[in-house]
């Protein structure tokens, strides 16, 4: 274990104790590192860099929606002509044949996730056709398999969950952000529902379901973000992911006496910590509670922090393989998107323009530290049998800090296991393991991502 010679401070700890001090939050850093602010154009040898994975994770992106939430930052457009998601789905499906092809034994698929957009704006049909097609190209299905979509309670009803149980979806993400009715207005979900019946109907269809919050509405108070809490205790979702409202920046101040500050959201997530625990929950990441005795979770997340890769279907689909990260997005220009979509359906994939990085072992060696901090847990022999190099060694004085710091402790069996203050600060700790090139790439951002 390594200890702070006397009362010097490495850089490192220095940082991270005055940004914890400041109440700073720089965003979600983790953000499937390499973050999209290091992405530039690139050539993408699709069969090259997809015939030795033999493991895969599939993201389905659905960027279609019914109105644009003021907070989404998501590559998504209005749409209502069921005619064209129809062809944007026959797409992907034309796309995942040929990616199929690549793999040169048949690819195992570990999980399935549908995300947007909003995927039950799509008609049931939409997921028909992909289900079909996954029945007949060259892929195997894990036997633990869990298909999961997110879901706007709003726009379902049981004739749709049915549909959704016919072709195979087994856990549902709820968009409910609060329950508060007044807050929701504030954000676009102006719909009241009755939460408790959906998801009786969701149980009698077998769906394990999570539920998606957000803490920092404009309006709520802490007070009334634990209402919430306390009221989806009624059915106990299996998974409930909170996720602090993110702006185009994040500010160490308060600019809206409306608006909670990062500090606040920082206190809030000890106490909501504290009751998920008390409820049963676990913490499995510093975003997501998972209730205890069960195996549902959000498979892709677990799957893609192990370093299963995962290949993104649809326009703006990111998809992150061990050799390269790439997507079609120009996410800085939101104008774009339409043009993007129809380049999508009207081209072959691999003639369209991407966007990306080709991986090297240092970025390996970041991600690697990233994803076992997010989760809870490095590693380190299982660091040392991958790059055949001491985890220690190569993150010295991160190791150090955040040691000191106490937001993660050492176990015997060569872990960093991550404490309750190292989740509240996990963006912040995260931040630190970046490699110096994406440290830089940042800098020269405005902080929503532009060059």
């Amino acid at each position: 274990m390594l200890i702070k010679k006397g009362n010097i401070m490495n850089k490192i700890e220095k940082v991270l104790k005055t940004q914890a001090k400041l109440g700073y939050w720089p965003g979600f850093t983790m953000a499937m590192y390499p973050s999209q602010f290091a992405y530039d154009p690139i050539n993408v040898d699709f069969e090259k860099i997809w015939s030795d994975r033999n493991e895969v994770n599939l993201y389905y992106h659905i960027p279609f929606c019914k109105k644009i939430c003021p907070y989404c930052g998501f590559f998504t457009i209005a749409q209502s002509d069921k005619d064209y998601i129809i062809k944007y789905v026959d797409k992907i499906n034309e796309q995942m044949k040929v990616y199929s092809g690549y793999f040169h034994n048949k690819g195992l698929i570990k999980s399935i996730c549908f995300g947007g957009g909003t995927p039950n704006y799509a008609p049931l049909e939409a997921y028909y056709r992909i289900f079909n097609t996954l029945n007949t190209i060259n892929i195997d299905l894990d036997d633990k398999l869990e298909p999961s979509m997110e879901i706007s309670p709003e726009l379902v009803d049981e004739e749709y969950i049915l549909g959704l149980n016919k072709v195979g979806i087994k856990r549902i993400s709820l968009g409910v952000q609060s329950l508060d009715l007044d807050l929701r207005k504030t954000i676009n979900r102006d719909n009241n529902y009755n939460l408790l019946q959906l998801v009786e109907v969701m149980r009698k269809y077998d769906m394990n379901i999570n539920i998606d919050v957000i803490n920092g509405i404009v309006g709520q108070t802490p007070k009334l973000f634990m209402k919430t809490l306390e009221r989806l205790m009624e059915f106990k979702p299996e998974t409930i992911s909170i996720y602090p409202l993110a702006g185009k920046e994040s500010s160490i101040l308060k600019k809206d006496n409306n608006t909670m500050t990062n500090k606040e959201k920082y206190d809030l997530f000890r106490v909501l910590h504290d009751y998920l625990l008390e409820e049963g929950y676990y913490c499995e990441s510093n975003v997501k509670f998972v209730l205890k005795n069960q195996t549902s979770t959000h498979q892709q997340k677990i799957y893609e922090y192990q370093g299963i890769d995962t290949l993104g279907l649809g326009c703006a689909a990111r998809s992150y393989n061990y050799h390269t990260h790439y997507s079609v997005e120009e996410r800085f220009n939101p104008t774009m998107r339409k043009s993007l979509l129809d380049e999508y359906i009207s081209k072959d994939f691999r003639n369209l323009k991407y966007y990306g990085i080709h991986m090297n072992e240092q970025e390996r060696k970041c991600r690697f530290a990233i994803y076992g901090i997010f989760i809870g847990c490095v590693d380190m022999n299982k660091y040392f049998k991958q790059f055949k190099s001491s985890f220690k060694t190569d993150f010295a004085v991160h190791v150090e800090a955040i040691l000191n710091l106490g937001y993660v402790r050492e176990t015997q069996n060569n872990e960093l296991i991550i404490t309750k203050e190292g989740r509240v600060y996990t963006d912040l700790i995260c931040t630190q393991f970046w490699s110096d090139k994406v440290k830089e790439l940042y800098k020269n951002t405005d902080k929503t991502g532009v060059k």
